[in-house]
């Protein structure tokens, strides 16, 4: 919680509307930054809210129907999955690909972490965090600017000691930094 993940996924959302695409996004939580449906409809994005607590018992109606209702009204090009911090993105993307869905493209999958705050040692990291770094193809370290360079080091080996097939990109999501770069990283450009 608190990591950028809205943030990260408003900056990807604009930079995709921009130009031209049609962006759907759907979430699971709000955070401290909300998305504000007036910003959403100026940025010609659409959003849908997984009402079930448990986005596990979820997917197979929420997510789908989500998905479904977004291509009936508003036919995106893009749909981004923010879900809660413990939530495991492997599972929900082995569901999204048995699911009976017409031309599904999956992007690689993100996991974003504070900088600032996330554990510097593999021990100490929860069962769910440790699977969504060992099972993510992309590691956003946000809000680098708050942590010092030892930290942030340390951080990104440890990334890499547990999955050395991901990309680690450094950024701050509200200042913009580094979402260029991930967006090359999606392959989507």
């Amino acid at each position: 919680m608190g990591s950028g993940k809205t943030t990260t996924t408003l900056k990807l959302s604009k930079r995709f509307s921009d130009v031209g695409q049609r962006i759907g996004v759907i979430v699971q939580e709000t955070g401290d930054v909300d998305y504000e449906e007036g910003t959403l409809h100026e940025m010609g994005i659409k959003k849908k809210y997984i009402e079930n607590v448990c986005i596990l018992c979820s997917l197979e109606t929420d997510i789908i129907n989500n998905i479904q209702a977004l291509q009936e009204e508003f036919r995106p090009d893009l749909v981004f999955i923010e879900t809660e911090e413990a939530v495991l993105p492997v599972r929900i993307k082995a569901d999204l690909q048995r699911m009976p869905l017409k031309n599904l493209q999956m992007a690689p999958m993100i996991t974003i972490v504070d900088a600032k705050y996330f554990p510097l040692e593999a021990a100490m990291l929860l069962r769910y965090a440790r699977i969504q770094v060992e099972e993510t193809d992309i590691i956003c370290p946000n809000k680098v600017d708050m942590a010092d360079s030892e930290r942030t080091s340390r951080l990104k080996n440890m990334f890499k000691d547990i999955n050395s097939k991901a990309s680690i990109l450094d950024m701050n999501a509200k200042e913009g930094t580094g979402i260029s770069e991930l967006i090359y990283s999606l392959g989507l450009n």
